[in-house]
This record gives structure tokens, C-alpha cells and sequence, in this order.
């Protein structure tokens, strides 16, 4: 055997650990990812909208499903929902809703859904370096648990979180995703929001925020349709969708 040909296989095998060097060395076209929480990096608005379904029931508001409930108050802050209804119907939430929350803890380990192309874009973003974190209009507490309940903890440290009560106005506002931004040192410019509801995208767009629309988990059917028409840069169906976007060259032109 000819010398040459003895080391081939060695050369083959040293060229993919330098391709392999190079793809983990590659950047995203952007210097920040903000995730929302509930319906983008993990589903938990099944445990959400049965605890809501039930406080309206209590209320006497009897008329609201689950379906309902995803559908008139899906993406809202609690504030706003409460607000909502208690102008809308004349009625009061209790003051405390710790039992409300206890309650929600409780069902989301039994109904979380995850999209599976999730772990593995937010691991390889991880271990680049890339800038991440998360925007939610629930609750500190439940985002944090929720968190940790999809296993993205790892992803997201406490500090890397950040919720509506951090702000004056949550989503559709702007302020929380300007707030992400400024905590984290990016420009929006530089930044992208990936949203599943037109409260959360019209909150991204508002910042300036390149704003992609994400209806890979329990969604309405015309969620997409939705998500594009208030301007949305795309609308994806997988996370798996985004990682092309975030190594085209021209995603961020």
C-alpha cells in the first residue's frame, strides 16, 4: 500500500473535525434571541387557560371553555385579563391568586408539550455563545417553573428571564422586549423575538425587533395567517425553521 493512501482515511477524518470546528464557530445574524415562554419555547397554555377557565367559572362566567379561553385571552398578561374582565362583567378576581398559581404548577408537568426540534437549536446556540433569553408576559414565578419543567433551565438562568412585572406596560407594548434589550446590552436592531401571538409580535414590531411568528405548538388554525398579517419578518412551523433563519446571510439585511 502506497503511502498516500495510508494516511487518507486520516485526512478525512482531520478534515471533519476542522468542519465540525467551523460550523460550531459560526454566528447567528443577530447578537440576541428573545424567546417568549408559553406557546413558543414550551406549551403550557392548556395548564393557563384551565386555571383561568375555572376563576371565570367561579365568577359565574360559565360560558368560557378552554377554547374560549385560548382564544380570547391567549399571549395577555393576568393584569390585563383581570382588568378585562372585571370591566367587561362587573365582577372582581379574589386579591390573592396564589391558590390559582399552586393550582397551575400543579397540572403543567401533566400537559407541557414541547416542539422536538427545540432542545437541540437551543443547545447548539448554547454552546456558540449566543445571546439568549426569555420575554413572557406570565407571571416571574410560573415562567421560571415552567422554565424548568420543559428542562430549558440550563438555557435560560433566572437572570436571563424576564416577565411583565418588570415593566410599566406589558405586551402589545413595546417596553418589555426594550427592556430585554437594554438589561442585555443589544440594540433591538441587532436583536430578534420570536413570538406564537399577535399580542407578543405587535409588542416585538413596536420595539423595532426583527419579530418571527412561531405556530409549532397549540395554536389556532389561523395563527400563521395571523402572525403575517400584522407584519411579522416570517411565520415558522418548527423551531427547526428557525435555525435557517438565523444562519442565512440575508435573514438579517
Amino acid at each position: 500500500m502506497k503511502k498516500g493512501a495510508f494516511l487518507l482515511p486520516f485526512f478525512f477524518l482531520f478534515l471533519k473535525k476542522i468542519c465540525y470546528v467551523i460550523a460550531m464557530q459560526q454566528n447567528t445574524n443577530y447578537e440576541l434571541i428573545i424567546f417568549d415562554c408559553d406557546g413558543t419555547l414550551a406549551d403550557s397554555e392548556i395548564a393557563h387557560n384551565t386555571v383561568l377557565m375555572e376563576q371565570l367559572h367561579n365568577l359565574g362566567l360559565t360560558d368560557y371553555t378552554l377554547e374560549k379561553c385560548m382564544e380570547t385571552y391567549m399571549g395577555r398578561a393576568i393584569s390585563d385579563i383581570i382588568e378585562s374582565v372585571e370591566t367587561n362583567y362587573s365582577v372582581r378576581f379574589p386579591k390573592n391568586l396564589d391558590k390559582a398559581e399552586a393550582h397551575y404548577r400543579e397540572l403543567l408537568p401533566n400537559v407541557i408539550r414541547l416542539d422536538p426540534t427545540c432542545e437541540p437549536l437551543l443547545k447548539k446556540l448554547h454552546d456558540q455563545g449566543q445571546k439568549m433569553a426569555v420575554g413572557s408576559n406570565g407571571t416571574r414565578d410560573n415562567v421560571i417553573e415552567t422554565i424548568k419543567a420543559a428542562g430549558f433551565d440550563i438555557y435560560f438562568p433566572e437572570d436571563r428571564i424576564f416577565t411583565f412585572e418588570m415593566v410599566k406596560n406589558p405586551k402589545p407594548a413595546p417596553d418589555l422586549y426594550l427592556h430585554v434589550c437594554d438589561a442585555m446590552h443589544v440594540a433591538p436592531r441587532h436583536a430578534v423575538v420570536i413570538e406564537d401571538t399577535v399580542a407578543g409580535g405587535m409588542a416585538g414590531i413596536a420595539a423595532g425587533i426583527d419579530t418571527i411568528g412561531y405556530v409549532g405548538l397549540t395554536h389556532r388554525d389561523n395563527q400563521a395567517e395571523r402572525l403575517d398579517a400584522i407584519g411579522c419578518k416570517q411565520v415558522i412551523q418548527t423551531m427547526g425553521d428557525l435555525e435557517n433563519i438565523l444562519y442565512t446571510q440575508s435573514a438579517a439585511a
